[in-house]
C-alpha cells in the first residue's frame, strides 16, 4: 500500500525554503550591520625608550573588558560600541598610563602607551647575627638530626669533649622532597680518611585501611633500601602521634649505611670540600642577604663540623638571594655532595640473597 507522506514532506519542506532563505539573509545582514556598528581598539605599549614592553595590562574603566600586552607589546579590543572609552595600562614595576579614546562604527581607534618603569633600588640586609656568635648552636634542622643519629645510633656531634686530633664533618643533603635523604659522613684521624654514607627517612606510616598502597610501600622500606641502596641492617623506629590525623598517627624512622664493591675516595672528597673553607663558612644568617631567605624543602645542605676541639654547624640554601662570596661556596659544597653521592652510586654493593 503507497504512502504521500514522502511527497508531502518533500512539499512542506519547499514551501518553507523561502523563508529559510529569509531567515539566513537576516541574520548575514544582521551580522554585516554588527559589523559596521562596532568598533576596536588596537594598539601598542612601550618603555620611555620605546621597547616593547610584554605583559601589560590594558584595562576598559568601569567594565571587566581587559587584554594582555604581547612580545611585540600589541594588544586589541574588538567589538567595542561606538563611543568614548577611558583606559589605564599597567604593569608591576611601572607607573600606570591612562588615556582616553573615541570609537567609531566600523573604525580601529590606535592608542600608544608609552610607561615609566620605576627604579628599583635592592637594599642589601645587614646580617641577622654578627659573625662567629652562632658557632656553637644546633642548626635548625636538629629535630630531624638528633632523630636519625639515635635511631642509627649515631653519636651527636655538639656537647662532646674535646678529641684531640680527631675531626670530623658531616653533610645532611637534601631538605625533605625526595626518600631517601643521605649523610654523608667524613672522620678525619691524622693521615686517615674514611666516610660513609648514611640513607635516612622519617615519612607518615598510614593504617592500611587509611592508604593501603603507600602502606604497603612503607612496610617494604627495609628491603627497598637493601635492594636499591646496598644497606646492610636498617635500624629502625615507630613513632606514635595521638593528636594527628586519625590514620596518619604514626611515622617510621629508617636509617641504614650504604655498602660499596670499591672504596669511595674520601680523601678527594675531602679536598675539593676544604677548596670551598668547609671547616669556616659562617652560618647563613651571619651573613648580608637581599631577604629574609628561607630556604625550599629539598634545596641546600646543612653541615656539622668538629675540629676536635669546637663545633660548629651551618645551612646554605637559595644562595643566589645572598650577596656574599661565602654562600656560593655553601653552593660549590652542595654540588660537589650530590655530584659525588651519584658517582658511587654505580659502586654499590648488590644485597644479599
Amino acid at each position: 500500500m503507497g504512502c504521500s507522506c514522502g511527497s508531502a514532506g518533500a512539499r512542506g519542506y519547499e514551501g518553507a525554503r523561502p523563508f529559510v532563505l529569509f531567515a539566513l539573509a537576516l541574520s548575514a545582514a544582521s551580522g554585516a550591520e554588527a559589523q559596521t556598528t562596532s568598533g576596536a581598539i588596537s594598539g601598542i605599549v612601550t618603555d620611555s625608550a620605546r621597547r616593547p614592553m610584554q605583559g601589560v595590562t590594558i584595562r576598559i574603566a568601569q567594565t571587566e573588558i581587559r587584554r594582555i600586552s604581547n612580545a611585540n607589546g600589541e594588544f586589541l579590543l574588538e567589538h567595542l560600541k561606538p563611543g568614548a572609552y577611558h583606559l589605564t595600562a599597567t604593569m608591576i614595576g611601572a607607573r600606570p598610563a591612562r588615556d582616553s579614546v573615541v570609537v567609531a562604527p566600523g573604525d580601529t581607534t590606535r592608542v600608544h602607551f608609552a610607561l615609566r618603569l620605576i627604579p628599583i633600588v635592592v637594599e642589601t640586609l645587614p646580617p641577622r647575627f654578627a659573625r662567629g656568635t652562632r658557632p656553637d648552636t644546633a642548626p635548625a634542622e636538629s629535630e630531624t638530626i638528633d632523630l636519625v643519629a639515635r635511631v642509627g645510633r649515631i653519636p651527636l656531634l655538639r656537647a662532646r669533649p674535646p678529641t684531640g686530633g680527631r675531626r670530623e664533618l658531616r653533610f645532611w643533603i637534601g631538605g625533605g622532597i625526595a626518600i631517601p635523604m643521605e649523610l654523608v659522613r667524613l672522620t678525619i684521624d691524622g693521615p686517615r680518611v674514611r666516610g660513609e654514607v648514611v640513607r635516612y627517612l622519617v615519612e607518615t606510616l598510614p593504617d592500611s585501611q587509611a592508604d593501603p598502597h603507600w602502606r604497603a610501600f612503607m612496610d617494604s622500606v627495609p628491603a627497598w633500601l637493601r635492594e636499591r641502596f646496598g644497606c646492610g641492617t636498617v635500624a629502625t623506629d615507630t613513632l606514635h602521634y595521638p593528636t594527628a590525623q586519625p590514620g596518619y598517627r604514626d611515622e617510621l624512622v629508617a636509617v641504614c649505611t650504604s655498602r660499596f664493591t670499591r672504596k669511595p675516595d674520601w680523601r678527594a672528597l675531602l679536598r675539593e670540600l676544604e677548596a670551598h673553607h668547609v671547616w669556616t663558612l659562617p652560618d647563613n644568617s651571619e651573613l648580608p642577604s637581599l631577604a629574609n631567605v628561607v630556604s625550599v624543602d629539598g634545596d641546600g645542605v646543612t653541615t656539622e663540623a668538629w675540629t676536635g676541639v669546637r663545633y660548629h654547624s651551618y645551612t646554605f640554601g637559595a644562595t643566589s638571594l645572598i650577596p656574599a662570596p661565602e654562600a656560593q661556596h655553601g653552593e660549590a659544597i652542595h654540588r660537589a655532595l650530590i655530584e659525588f653521592v651519584k658517582r658511587v652510586h654505580n659502586d654499590l654493593q648488590p644485597a644479599s640473597r
